[in-house]
């Protein structure tokens, strides 16, 4: 089996999302200092048995060079520690009584646990720390209580943690708390809880921007994502369209990805699809250095429709449809059995990386080969005999292989195939799939050709955006410049970035565009640099200006606050968001809460707030790139053009681009095109969000949180339009999130990020 997963353990880092999308999440406060505890007795720690750790990696092994069933990297260990048969309690002065549990697997490179009872009293709290309390998890308490008494928690590094339980005098009961899972990590974890990074095994796998002019995937790699499985199994799926062209964004995968190679029996394939998200335009912005890419365009949560082990269909429906900035495309399909013209192309996330193309000239054939560990039927699956052009790895499984004329012809199940041998990869065959079954639920045919069209065996892609879609500006792009960007120091005396904070004083910088028409301006894409702040420790604003011969009055202004979804390890599909570590270059795409509105000449920024000697910088073009300048600094106060800027004068163009879509007309009073039917506007004063919602709404439930996951207000509303005043809401980033219910459909779920 292809190595379809790498493991990622859960993390419960703060931000919550409701309804389909929410989590566990801690709510601040501290554990008491450690030292000034400490017990004078022994009791404190319970100590994990030692295991085979050269049996559990030959274990792993064996999966990885037959059913290569992934990245696994720690060890479970049962347990039942509670207070009322492990670790130390005391009573505090105040009568405030404290449980502390210690727990002890040598050798571990982390240890992560799961409350498999938890329900606390109000005034209850819960943190997991590290002995040095350099690493500290909480304040968990009441409001991390759920139907199903669970509650995991993130890795903490070392091969010791503590729990520490702090329950008031006068408590209601009490408190419920079970260490039933602690799990020793046996291998370094990735960074973790995102997608993967570059990989020097995939060099022979070239990506996408290394195509252009009449060779380019556009628009058929749009249509391919990574997916992220229960928090902890990556693949590769693809959007498809059906013969109705009604837009439905069904997905499709391989089934293996689904039941952890089979080793699950009677999968609940619902619950499944649920914990699924799906990781648009992860692809580096370079050819020949690979950056990471995009992790903030995803879409969490998708339906079950079919699934065939037989031959490893999976077919899925995503619970929203991508957003128009997305620049999402689904792709069409071949049911042929025929083969097609021999050139083939396969692309992929191998190893949870950003994406890759794979080529062969080679014709297919069905192979009759017995793919050892499956239950696949004989006589299902295309082989790749041989790759012209790269090759697949772990994390491409699920991923689709087009022909000449771009259509799906199969989606990848297992292969062996590497860099410096690029051979035998199996595809199961999309027509083997399409009616080999009489249940809806085991065949493609009802789902792609609803009106059960004997005749169809081809379908187009489609745009589901076609009539008014996005378009992503670059002037860098724009002349295929993306290879020779850098960051530009100034010339000595001066030192620092130029665009960047140095001792200049300079902190504010714009990129120009101009459009002949007016347009909606969704967000920008951001490249840059390893940067050394965390990112809570560095503000950097992002402001979109108004258009002249310089950056005038600013339009929209936010935070430089990248995030990507995964979900939590809760019982039930809950996800959320954690900021992106900044220590890599990378792009990233800043989202506007609401389109802003451009025409002409418009401007997009950044200033780096603080620190005054940050890090932060984006790539632009070096001297000598470009005889055309668009890259503006505020300098002494005033915008000066960089060909004009003193201290270092010459051309260039800042790597900020923007996503925008044309709008119907070129006046102001055009109406704003959205994804969504929900609106969500900040009032203007004292601080206040009116809410819009869809006309059928019955009720909503309403809740807003901080950036650290703390519930600052709920209400319910009725009917489709309100107001909340929030005057008591300090400066800074929220969530907002809605269930919007209607009599007789679905919930419609909406979170957006609110800036005051």
């Amino acid at each position: 089996m292809k190595r379809n997963s790498f493991v990622y353990l859960i993390a419960l880092l703060p931000l919550l999302i409701p309804g389909v999308v929410r989590a566990q999440v801690s709510h601040g406060g501290t554990p008491i200092p450690f030292v000034q505890t400490r017990y004078a007795s022994g009791g404190l720690f319970e100590e994990m048995p030692a295991f085979d750790l050269e049996e559990q990696l030959r274990a792993d092994s064996l999966e990885e060079s037959g059913l290569r069933s992934g990245y696994r990297f720690a060890y479970k260990f049962m347990t039942h520690y509670n207070r009322s048969n492990s670790g130390s309690s005391l009573t505090l002065p105040d009568g405030t009584r404290l449980w502390r549990l210690g727990i002890r697997s040598r050798g571990a490179s982390s240890i992560n646990i799961l409350f498999t009872e938890y329900e606390l009293p109000e005034g209850a709290q819960v943190f997991v720390y590290n002995p040095s309390q350099t690493q500290v998890l909480g304040a968990f308490n009441r409001l991390n209580n759920s139907e199903l008494g669970i509650l995991p928690v993130a890795p903490v590094t070392g091969d010791e943690l503590i729990v520490e339980y702090h329950e008031p005098a006068q408590a209601s009961f009490p408190g419920r708390l079970t260490v039933g899972e602690v799990n020793h990590g046996y291998r370094t974890l990735l960074r973790g809880y995102e997608p993967a990074g570059d990989n020097p095994q995939f060099s022979c796998m070239p990506s996408p921007v290394c195509y252009g002019g009449e060779e380019t995937f556009d628009p058929i790699e749009r249509s391919v994502v990574l997916l992220m499985i229960n928090g902890s199994l990556v693949c590769t799926g693809v959007l498809v369209n059906n013969a109705s062209n009604d837009g439905k964004p069904y997905l499709l995968t391989a089934s293996h990805c689904l039941n952890e190679n089979f080793a699950i029996t009677n999968p609940d394939y619902e619950k499944v699809a649920g914990s699924i998200v799906c990781f648009f335009n992860y692809k580096s912005p370079l050819c020949d250095t690979v950056l990471r890419g995009t992790e903030e365009q995803s879409v969490a949560s998708a339906s079950y429709r079919a699934v065939y082990e037989k031959n490893d269909l999976a077919l899925l429906e995503l619970l929203e449809k991508p957003p128009v900035y997305y620049q999402p495309y689904y792709a069409g399909w071949n049911i042929d059995d025929k083969g097609g013209k021999p050139v083939y192309t396969g692309i992929h996330h191998p190893g949870g990386s950003t994406k890759r193309i794979s080529r062969t000239d080679g014709a297919l054939v069905l192979t009759t080969a017995d793919i050892r560990g499956t239950p696949f039927s004989r006589d299902v699956h295309w082989l790749v005999g041989r790759w012209q052009t790269g090759c697949t790895a772990g994390g491409s499984s699920g991923s689709p292989l087009f022909d000449a004329e771009n259509r799906i012809v199969g989606l990848l199940s297992a292969g062996v195939s590497t860099c410096y041998r690029p051979e035998n990869d199996y595809y199961y065959a999309l027509h083997k799939a399409w009616k080999n079954s009489e249940k809806e639920n085991e065949q493609l045919n009802c789902w792609l050709n609803p009106a059960n069209n004997a005749g169809i065996t081809q379908c187009d892609g489609l745009d589901p955006y076609a009539g008014q879609p996005c378009y992503r500006l670059s002037n860098i792009y724009e002349n295929r410049l993306q290879e020779v960007v850098e960051i530009t120091k100034l010339p000595s005396p001066a030192d620092g970035n130029l665009f960047g904070a140095n001792s200049l004083g300079t902190n504010e910088y714009a990129e120009e565009y101009s459009i002949n028409r007016s347009a909606l301006l969704y967000g920008a894409y951001l490249v840059t640099p390893s940067l050394t702040e965390p990112l809570k420790e560095m503000e950097v604003t992002v402001t979109v200006y108004n258009g002249g011969e310089k950056p005038g009055t600013p339009l929209y202004t936010t935070k430089f606050y990248p995030t990507y979804t995964n979900k939590t390890d809760a019982g039930d599909n809950t996800f959320q968001e954690t900021e992106k570590p900044l220590s890599r270059s990378q792009e990233s795409f800043v989202k506007f809460e609401n389109p802003v509105k451009v025409s002409g000449s418009f401007y997009i920024g950044y200033t780096i707030v603080s620190p005054a000697n940050a890090s932060f910088a984006v790539y632009s073009l070096p001297k000598g790139a470009t005889t055309r300048n668009t890259a503006w600094i505020k300098y002494q106060g005033i915008w000066t053009k960089t060909s004009a800027y003193t201290p270092m004068p010459f051309n260039t163009s800042l790597f900020v681009d923007p996503a925008i879509q044309y709008t119907s007309g070129d006046t102001s009073d055009d109406e704003i095109a959205q994804d969504t039917p929900v609106r969500i506007f900040i009032g203007k004063g004292e601080k206040s969000l009116y809410l819009v919602l869809p006309d059928q709404a019955e009720t909503t439930a309403f809740a807003l949180y901080s950036a650290d996951g703390r519930l600052l207000h709920r209400t319910t509303i009725r009917g489709n339009t309100a107001t909340l005043p929030l005057p008591s809401i300090p400066a800074g980033v929220y969530i907002a999130t809605l269930r919007v219910e209607a009599q007789g459909q679905a919930p419609l779920f909406h979170s957006q990020k609110v800036v005051f």
